[in-house]
Parts: structure tokens; C-alpha cells; sequence
């Protein structure tokens, strides 16, 4: 008798199988699967890039997992959304995504809630709403201004992690659609500031505390302070001589209790009708000179490469890095009309991979840090460029020579030891840990002083690269040549 086992039966994958049909080819749904989306995705992107095959009801988004679901009232537009990306893949917010039927044939709203679940929801609705272009200042009384003609808000949250978000949980369902479908895509203030808003995942804002960046109308944290000290009867002046904000206690003291705010800003709910949310000329402050730079590549990035960027925009004062906020720095310029040109030109752009976000700061000063961190390249978190030579707006002469322009995918490139070769400027770029031009071109000789000339890339995101990583070399040279870069050119 043989010891031999008989050999094991192979499973016979029939195609014509249902649960085999299901895994590998779905049937058509009125609900897509999209994957490999970037994990900056918002609502807004996906209708912007998809409305195009059809009328879209709803969808759910996915951060953490970089996928969404997207329902569409009719499965003509699924159908032809797949068909679509199989043949010339789609990319949103960067990235290529990759589209498929979903096994679900509808999606259930989460927003939808039973009538009869016995009691009633102590938490309201959450709106997501994302400024972009913020050239201003957001706040809770800006939010709760635009928001409040729309019905009672519980809380207000603000972060600026990655760019400027406000997170506001109206008290009813109806009041957050009708806020969503009346505000989205305004502009809060005349051509800046616009509005992208979705729905959060979040039932519920905690909030510590009632300042300019979170108030809870339903709590009055100031009642519930016991202070330490009976107050002095000399009415001597407070060593903080600096004021509240009049008119952020002018909103929502009489009536913070309810969240309705003063709505004297808002001038009409139709998005048609309304250029803008708020007048503007009241936030035109000469003060503003701190810029917020969210969702930077540590690794690539340190003071002195960040300066390469700035520079070609406006004078640097000032960069600091957050330690205690990874990929987040301050910029302090000198001149309040060059924080346009930042917002204008490189906010949103990818670097390294990423979308770098810009606002402008609500402090008036970016203090010298007395003893700065260190950043992931052991260069310290802080420096004054205060009086670095390479800013290009200290002079009109200068001034003059320098117009701020988008990133493009062509340099102009100068100051280069004589008869530096194209071969010296591309090897050059690679010795920064950029790529390589793809051309490069090296001016007929005008001076016996230095060579200047162009280089190419294939994409804007490479040579915004290549600028960041090789702007102000040093170049070995008994004169001390430093390669410079005059701009971008279109």
C-alpha cells in the first residue's frame, strides 16, 4: 500500500460563476469606487473633476484610506466614467486615480436620521468649510457672520493645518444643506477667500475654550471661572494694554448663547447675486506681514531653501520653522503688498510631492527665536534675512528688474563664473539633488564677468524643484560666484 497522498484538487475558477463574476467584474452601478486619490482630496475636486459625465447626488470620502464613493443619479454617467478612465486615466488633486463599479447600488446618507429614534440627537450637523485664497484674516465672528442667517450654531472651530478650515455644527440638519448649497464656492470677501464646503465626518466640536479661533454658543466659559485675587480698588492700567477685539465682542455678545450672530456683513443667500460675502476694506491692514506655509516636505525643506522660493516675491525679514507643527513655517516680509503675490503665485502649488498651503498670518510680529530648534538636516529652525543681499526688492532699481510670476517649467538662471558650459549647469542641478535640465541654453557673451542662460524641465513641479535646491549656490570660484535665479518664465 503506497504512502503517496493523492494529489490535491485544484478549485475550478468558472467565470461564469456569480461570486466569481462579483469579485472581478462588477456589474454596473449607479455608485463608483474611486482609489489612489490624494489624501488632500476634498468634495469640491471630485465634482469639479466629474461633473462633466454627469449629475452627481452624493458622495463619501475616505481620507485615511485615499477613496471615495461617488453616486450618480443616473448609471449612463458610471458606466461612462469607467469606460472613460480606462482609456485615459483622470487625475484630481494631483494624483491618478483609478475608477471602478461599486458593489453598493445606492449609498445610504449618514445624514439621514430616523424620526423615531425615541429621543433627540444632542449634536448637530458638521460643516467642513475650506478657504481658499485666504488673503484675510478668518475668524469665528467672519464664520459666524456668512453662516448664522441660515440657522441656530452650536460651535465654531478654526485650524490651519493644512491651509484654513472652519468645522461648524449647526443645530439641524436643514440648516447645514441649506448653508452648504448657498455658500459654496462664494468668496467671503470681493475675488479672495472661497469657500469649499462639505460635510464632516464629525458629530460633535469640542471646544476648550471661546476665542477667535473656537467659540460654543451653547456654554459660557467666562461664568465659569473662579478668579484668584479680589479685583483692586485703584483702577491702575493692566500691564496687557492691549484691547479686545471690539468688534469680535460686538458680534456675539448679546447673543452667543444661540450663535446667531450680527449678519450685517452678509448681503443676500444667492451665490448669483453676491460678488462677495463681506466688505473687505476693513481686514486692508498695512500690519499684515506674516505669512502661515502649511504641508512642507521636512525633508527637503530648511530656512535657507525656503527663502529660495520667497525671495522671488517679496523681501524676507524673517523664517521660522514650527517644531511643534511638522511641515508648518512662518515668513515675515518687510512690505504688506507682497503677500498678494504669494497667495497669487505659489499658494496650492505641489512641491516635493506635496500642496503647499499659504494664509496670512493673524500675528503682527514673527519674534527672533533666541535659541532656535533643529530641522531633520541639523540646520537650525530660525533665521534673519533681514540683511541678506540676495532679497530683490531693497532698491526700485532692483525692484524694477524682478516681476513675480507662476512657476513655470523654464529658468532664467545668471551670475555664473565665465564660461560656464551646459554641462557645468546641469551638473550643477544634479549636485543639489535636483534633476537634471532637460535643455539648456547659455547666452552669447555680453560681459567678460559672469554667463547666464536657461534651463528647461519637463514639468512646473521639477523646476520649481530645482530652483528651491540650487538657488545661490555656491559655485567654486577664486571670484566667489553664487548661481542666482532672475525668475520664471512662461
Amino acid at each position: 500500500m503506497s504512502n503517496i497522498a493523492p494529489p490535491t484538487k485544484r478549485m475550478k475558477t468558472d467565470s461564469s460563476s456569480p461570486s466569481f463574476s462579483v469579485a472581478q467584474k462588477p456589474s454596473p452601478s449607479f455608485v463608483v469606487h474611486a482609489r489612489n486619490l490624494s489624501e488632500y482630496t476634498t468634495e469640491s475636486d471630485l465634482r469639479e473633476t466629474l461633473d462633466r459625465f454627469g449629475i452627481i447626488e452624493r458622495i463619501i470620502l475616505m481620507p485615511r484610506k485615499r477613496q471615495a464613493l461617488i453616486q450618480f443619479e443616473e448609471i449612463t454617467s458610471s458606466i461612462n466614467l469607467v469606460n472613460e478612465s480606462a482609456r485615459n486615466p483622470i487625475t484630481i488633486a494631483g494624483s491618478t486615480c483609478f475608477f471602478n463599479y461599486s458593489l453598493n447600488q445606492k449609498l445610504v446618507n449618514k445624514y439621514e436620521t430616523s424620526e423615531n429614534n425615541g429621543e433627540e440627537a444632542c449634536q448637530g450637523i458638521v460643516l467642513c468649510y475650506t478657504v481658499q485664497n485666504a488673503l484675510y484674516p478668518i475668524t469665528v465672528d467672519v464664520i459666524n457672520t456668512i453662516s448664522s442667517a441660515f440657522g441656530q450654531i452650536y460651535r465654531i472651530v478654526i485650524t490651519k493645518k493644512n491651509g484654513v478650515q472652519a468645522l461648524v455644527e449647526f443645530a439641524s440638519r436643514d440648516s447645514a444643506e441649506k448653508a452648504k448649497e448657498e455658500l459654496d464656492n462664494a468668496d467671503i470677501y470681493s475675488g479672495c477667500c472661497t469657500l469649499k464646503i462639505d460635510f464632516s465626518k464629525i458629530n460633535t466640536l469640542k471646544v476648550s475654550r471661546n476665542d477667535q479661533d473656537q467659540w460654543d454658543y451653547t456654554r459660557d466659559f467666562d461664568s465659569q471661572k473662579t478668579p484668584l485675587l479680589q479685583t483692586p480698588k485703584d483702577n491702575r492700567s493692566s500691564y496687557n494694554s492691549r484691547q479686545p477685539n471690539q468688534s469680535h465682542a460686538k458680534s456675539y455678545q448679546t447673543n452667543r448663547s444661540n450663535g446667531q450672530g450680527d449678519r450685517n456683513g452678509y448681503q443676500s443667500a444667492k451665490k448669483d447675486n453676491l460678488p462677495s460675502l463681506m466688505n473687505n476694506s476693513r481686514h486692508n491692514s498695512d500690519n499684515q506681514l506674516i505669512l502661515m506655509i502649511n504641508n512642507l516636505c521636512t525633508s527637503k525643506f530648511n530656512c535657507d531653501r525656503l527663502f529660495n522660493l520667497l525671495c522671488l516675491y517679496g523681501n524676507v525679514e524673517r523664517i521660522k520653522f514650527l517644531i511643534t507643527k511638522e511641515g508648518s513655517a512662518m515668513a515675515m516680509m518687510n512690505a504688506s503688498d507682497s503677500i498678494l503675490n504669494f497667495l497669487q503665485y505659489i499658494n496650492n502649488v505641489y512641491i516635493f510631492g506635496r500642496k503647499i498651503h499659504i494664509h496670512v498670518s493673524n500675528q503682527n510680529e514673527l519674534k527672533p527665536a533666541i535659541k532656535p530648534g533643529e530641522l531633520p538636516d541639523g540646520t537650525p529652525s530660525y533665521k534673519d534675512f533681514s540683511n541678506c543681499r540676495n532679497n530683490r526688492y531693497s532698491t526700485n532699481e532692483t525692484a524694477s528688474k524682478n516681476k513675480p510670476v507662476a512657476p513655470a517649467n523654464v529658468l532664467h538662471w545668471f551670475n555664473a563664473p565665465p564660461g560656464f558650459t551646459e554641462q557645468d549647469v546641469a551638473q550643477l542641478f544634479l549636485n543639489a539633488g535636483a534633476k537634471a535640465p532637460t535643455k539648456v541654453k547659455v547666452f552669447q557673451k555680453k560681459s567678460e564677468k559672469s554667463t547666464t542662460g536657461l534651463a528647461e524641465w519637463n514639468n512646473i513641479a521639477d523646476c520649481t524643484e530645482a530652483l528651491i535646491l540650487t538657488n545661490h549656490t555656491d559655485i567654486d570660484h577664486p571670484c566667489n560666484y553664487f548661481l542666482n535665479f532672475f525668475e520664471f518664465l512662461n
